[in-house]
């Protein structure tokens, strides 16, 4: 029995392709932020598939939103660190 709503990666993937032309309109340096943002809901294939919903952004923007997340705490915990070799150094 076939599916009668696409896969979320599927649908993703069709949106994601719909956005090239404005990604083609961005100045490179926008060009490579939108291609990080992609790829962070890339990385998250299998979580997004996992909520029930229609809209193929919902899941897109909250893997987007993660990923961001995700970087922030690394650079914070990063100027902790150097903010605490400073201050003993």
């Amino acid at each position: 029995m076939g599916r009668s709503v696409p896969s979320w990666r599927r649908r993703v993937e069709t949106e994601l392709q719909n956005l090239m032309p404005y990604r083609r309109a961005l100045l490179p340096a926008d060009q490579a932020a939108f291609d990080a943002l992609m790829d962070e809901i890339r990385q998250r294939r299998t979580a997004g598939g996992m909520l029930p919903s229609l809209n193929a952004w919902q899941p897109a923007v909250l893997s987007m939103l993660v990923g961001l997340m995700t970087e922030l705490e690394r650079l914070s915990k990063r100027i902790e660190e150097l903010e605490e070799r400073h201050a003993h150094g």
